[in-house]
């Protein structure tokens, strides 16, 4: 890709003007997704750049006392640095997965939640953990789930000529938490799938339960999990063979090869008996 210009505004007002004159313009703050993005794809495209990292409320991290908001520009190093008694997992285990320190250093919550071709590692995380946005266009601001950014057919679909701008966590702590890749980026992707997942449980039972993977595609299998949700602990070993078979299917169906597919039903199945483990 060529860039075509760049614009460095130091206020949200700011950006918001450059968004109505430049509705196409990228946003840029760590600028590792672009670094690494496919140039075959791209060659010949220009760009206009918006540039984000001048804009100090996008930095900004806030606690309280049901909720963590984090700016767009937040990132991933600093989410790393937070304290540890604060309920950040599986977010904490995805911005660790993500590149090296210098990467993660660069690299923002809001550049890896907002990536138009893939879902990256930490909308698996997020989805999981019930996360809402904040997003920013020439109407205003309004706080959506973030599912909202999930299109139809399971692909990313975040709206032109708007900025996200803040990411709302709720941080009421899960019993049991997994991330993992898929295994390796493949045909020339540049990222990896990922899974992710969240349990609660009462009783020894099953209260609340998320399962995700993410790629080029989302799957989430809500009538996988309500079969789950209320079984006793431990779970049986044909409830596990079935929840792994269902898993595999469903993103078979949603988009994922044979092969990632298969490492999504054998982590569903991993985390489902590590569940009763933990739950002992």
């Amino acid at each position: 890709m060529h860039v075509d210009d760049v614009a460095a505004p130091q206020s949200l007002a700011e950006a918001m003007t450059v968004l109505k004159r430049r509705p196409d313009a990228m946003p840029w703050a760590g600028g590792t997704l672009i670094q690494t993005s496919n140039d075959d794809e791209n060659s010949g495209r220009q760009v206009s750049i918006l540039d984000l990292g001048g804009i100090p409320e996008l930095t900004i991290i806030n606690r309280s006392d049901r909720y963590l908001e984090l700016g767009a520009c937040v990132s991933l190093a600093m989410i790393l640095a937070l304290p540890r008694n604060l309920s950040l997992e599986p977010l904490r285990e995805a911005a660790g997965l993500i590149g090296t320190a210098t990467v993660r250093n660069l690299a923002t919550i809001g550049g890896n939640v907002a990536a138009r071709d893939s879902f990256m590692t930490c909308f698996s995380a997020l989805a999981c953990m019930d996360a809402a946005v904040e997003l920013r266009d020439a109407g205003g601001a309004r706080w959506v789930g973030i599912h909202t950014l999930i299109d139809d057919e399971n692909r990313p679909r975040f709206p032109q000529a708007t900025l996200l701008t803040r990411i709302r966590i709720p941080t009421a702590p899960w019993d049991a938490t997994a991330l993992h890749r898929l295994g390796q980026s493949y045909r020339g992707e540049i990222y990896a799938a990922t899974f992710a997942a969240a349990a609660r449980f009462e009783k020894e039972t099953i209260s609340e339960l998320r399962l995700v993977a993410v790629g080029k595609h989302i799957v989430r299998d809500r009538a996988l999990e309500l079969t789950l949700i209320g079984k006793r602990l431990p779970l049986s070993a044909k409830d596990i063979e079935s929840a792994q078979t269902a898993a595999c299917e469903r993103a078979k169906g949603t988009g994922f090869d044979d092969r990632v597919a298969g490492h999504y039903g054998q982590y569903v199945a991993a985390f489902l008996a590590s569940v009763q483990e933990e739950s002992r």
